[in-house]
């Protein structure tokens, strides 16, 4: 009896400590194996049902005096509250296998004020099987445990322990979560999509490439002259109404600049609203800006007037062109030559699930076979329908922006190039003196019209930094990839020497570091997603 009271007591002190000695003195036949287990089962259960009923008692008591009344309505214990609903079982398993983390659980989970009868359950299952497997371990291992107390273990086996120990921690505890488990294999399948590699892994090579060019033609910056007409070619920081301001009214979306100092009325909005002949919805986003950041799709006044009350950024209010398609035709002329060409068609996918009628919109997202590689910004951009259910076959459309990094497939659209479209393009290009090299993105609501040059809007022009963007298709292979890539900057290069060739000045590297830095800092002022307002 005596030994068994020592037992029990002893894990309120150290759980883990009482359970390794129980199995040291067990292989040295010190002590009953089955009492001791028992015992040591019984005063880890205890403590825990001690901890649960002090939070318990202890929310109760707090809740009855007024000063602490509202303690427990606070956002960070509502959170652990909802996180425990929806993950009881695993939380409470998870933390019997991770000293550290016993306390605090379990005294929350008392504090909620519910589980009264829940807790007891899952703790004692809990209990009976992680008891007898660290008694076990320690059984197993007593030698290596003791020798390790009397130093006879080296640092550098400790150290490999200490690692090996974290390594299945992290791995265990991984496999454990179902939402962990899923972003682990998410992460494994993204990096042989190339598509959905990190900017840092996929511009590489191209970086390397890119020297080999500055090699060939002696020089580095020859981009920065691609595009004479538009301030360092296009590449940071260049304004996207002045650049429209630049091609044919017919073939532009319509828009207007609202100023940062604009004193913004339901009447201000009316009036550009009657000057341009437009209405809601419309397309409000920063002047400059790039890859759909703080772009928005506003549906109403009251919204319009809510996203630019305290806003001190200059924004291009356009008229929104139903489509529904979109596309992005990459072009380029060689200054020397009469004929432009289209260098590529990229035909944009907007992203949209099909609902079956039972699951909700966020795990739709987040096990759906190409949208869960971009979760997190399709779960930021339709934060306010995760929980919605759709009806079996009801489209759930995700986005408006045509971009990439917002959720759009880009597929190939060389089936597109016809000599009408290319003739329609190179003549809009040539309406703009000093464009060579950049991508129009265009709205069209019929392929076959598009094909002969007919019924489309440009929504925006991007320079020197445009991509042909047909190279993220998912169905190339990492060759055609980056010869797309290559072949783009080569073209840069080429139209860029010509340029100074021809006279026109390099951008300074002391200008250069200039636009890029004065860029990076604006884009923290920008959201970095399109949004929906209605």
């Amino acid at each position: 009896m005596t030994e068994f009271l020592t037992i029990t007591f002893a894990t309120f002190l150290s759980e883990d400590l009482t359970c390794i000695t129980t199995g040291i003195l067990i292989k040295e036949s010190k002590i009953s194996a089955g009492l001791s287990v028992f015992a040591c089962t019984m005063g880890i259960y205890l403590g825990d049902l001690i901890l649960f009923y002090l939070g318990f008692f202890f929310h109760k008591g707090l809740k009855s005096l007024n000063k602490f009344k509202n303690i427990f309505e606070y956002k960070l214990f509502r959170k652990y509250e909802n996180d425990l609903d929806k993950h009881f079982v695993k939380v409470i398993f998870i933390s019997r296998f991770m000293p550290g983390t016993r306390l605090p659980v379990y005294l929350i989970a008392g504090a909620t004020g519910k589980y009264l009868w829940k807790f007891p359950f899952y703790s004692f299952i809990a209990c009976i099987v992680w008891t007898p497997l660290l008694i076990g371990l320690a059984y197993l291992y007593s030698d290596t445990i003791l020798n390790f107390y009397n130093n006879k273990i080296s640092n550098r086996y400790i150290l490999f322990l200490a690692i090996s120990f974290y390594i299945l921690y992290k791995i265990s505890f991984t496999m454990i979560i179902k939402e962990s488990r899923m972003k682990l294999f998410t992460s494994i399948h993204k990096f042989f999509l190339l598509e959905f590699w990190s900017p840092i892994i996929f511009y590489t090579p191209l970086i390397f490439y890119v020297l080999y060019l500055g090699i060939r033609y002696r020089g580095l910056r020859y981009f920065t002259v691609s595009n004479p007409a538009i301030p360092s070619s296009g590449i940071a920081g260049e304004s996207k109404s002045e650049i429209l301001s630049k091609l044919p009214n017919e073939s532009i979306a319509k828009f207007f600049i609202i100023p940062p100092d604009a004193v913004i009325t339901p009447q201000y909005v009316k009036n550009i609203l009657s000057e341009l002949n437009i209405d809601f919805p419309l397309i409000l986003k920063p002047d400059v800006g790039e890859r759909g950041a703080g772009v928005s799709l506003v549906y109403s006044l009251n919204s319009l007037l809510g996203i630019l009350e305290n806003s001190n950024t200059r924004y291009i209010l356009q008229e929104f062109h139903p489509g529904p398609f979109e596309a992005g035709i990459f072009y380029y002329r060689f200054p020397n030559t009469e004929k432009g060409k289209i260098f590529s068609v990229t035909d944009k996918v907007f992203p949209a699930l099909i609902g079956d009628g039972k699951t909700t919109v966020r795990l739709l997202l987040l096990t759906h076979k190409r949208f869960r590689f971009q979760a997190n910004t399709h779960l930021e951009v339709n934060s306010d329908i995760l929980e919605l259910i759709p009806e079996k076959n009801q489209e759930v459309k995700l986005g408006f922006a045509g971009n990439h990094i917002q959720g759009c497939m880009f597929k190939d659209g060389s089936d597109f190039i016809t000599d009408e479209l290319e003739n329609k393009i190179d003549e809009i290009s040539k309406h703009f003196k000093g464009f060579f090299f950049g991508r129009y993105d265009i709205r069209y609501s019929d392929k076959e019209l598009l094909k002969k040059g007919l019924d489309f809007k440009i929504i925006e022009l991007n320079g020197a930094m445009s991509e042909s963007t047909n190279l993220y298709d998912p169905e190339f292979s990492i060759f055609e990839s980056y010869s797309y890539l290559f072949r783009q900057w080569k073209i840069l290069f080429q139209i860029g020497y010509m340029n100074y060739m021809n006279g026109y000045p390099l951008t300074s590297w002391t200008e250069l570091f200039g636009i890029l830095k004065a860029h990076f800092s604006y884009k923290k002022q920008v959201s970095s997603i399109s949004k929906i307002y209605r």
